[in-house]
């Protein structure tokens, strides 16, 4: 990794009631075109055995402008459009130590030129 920059994203998703089939089957579906993004290093989806109403979706990335490309692009829209409709609640994370925060900080990057 040029520079040692690495970032793990992590979104934990409340499914809207009724909505938790949906959710999990979006977020699967997007784990390979996010595996094909350059400097995509892991992803994955888990399901919180405490809540099987909560999903997980953790990433780990190489590079700040190949993640930032990623939700800039029509998949990251997707993502970002199935939390946003199919979410009852959203905790993002940007890092393994950052404070939790809201969906905000995603369509703040999305917008960022």
């Amino acid at each position: 990794m040029k520079g040692g920059w690495m970032i793990t994203l992590t979104i934990e998703v409340r499914s809207k009631p009724g909505k938790i089939n949906e959710l999990s089957q979006t977020l699967q579906a997007l784990l390979p075109t996010m595996r094909q993004e350059k400097a995509c290093l892991n992803c994955r989806v888990s399901q919180d055995f405490e809540d099987g109403d909560v999903y997980v979706l953790s990433s780990d990335w190489g590079a700040e402008t190949n993640f930032e490309g990623y939700i800039k692009s029509a998949s990251g829209g997707v993502l970002l459009g199935a939390i946003k409709t199919l979410g009852q609640s959203t905790r993002i994370q940007l890092g393994s130590d950052a404070k939790w925060e809201g969906v905000e900080t995603l369509i703040q990057i999305r917008r960022k030129t």
